[in-house]
């Protein structure tokens, strides 16, 4: 009896685990995806901001959008050590870089805020995982 309850709890735990790992297993690298939010000098004056990002297992690639085009990265690079993300993307003369903080990391509804630069324009921005 004992052996059959050490059994049916070690089944149970198991089942467990292997269901965590499938509701993890979805999400891949924690900055992959679609990030919406927006960017602005102050409070008053937002604009809507797009950000994707891919992760391949050595690199970080993707593109931001602020308002209509799509902008591919020049330059992004993510130190895990701090969770802090560095991007930088051109379009025309407007130069893009951003540098921002993961925040909530381990959650679904994690958020990258900082510094957004585009042209002269200086401002802050949050992105918010979708």
């Amino acid at each position: 009896m004992k052996t059959g309850v050490l059994v049916l709890a070690c089944l149970l735990a198991t089942a467990g685990l292997h269901a965590q790992g499938a509701l993890n297993e979805g999400q891949g690298h924690p900055l992959k995806g679609i990030w919406i939010g927006d960017w602005g000098p102050d409070k008053a004056k937002r604009t809507p901001v797009l950000i994707e990002m891919n992760w391949d297992g050595k690199a970080l690639t993707g593109s931001i959008s602020p308002e209509a085009d799509k902008i591919a990265f020049t330059r992004a690079e993510l130190d895990h050590t701090k969770w802090t993300v560095h991007l930088e993307a051109t379009s025309g003369a407007t130069r893009y870089v951003i540098d921002g903080k993961i925040e909530n990391l381990g959650s679904l509804n994690r958020s990258i805020v900082g510094t957004w630069m585009q042209g002269n324009q200086k401002g802050d921005f949050k992105i918010t995982k979708q």
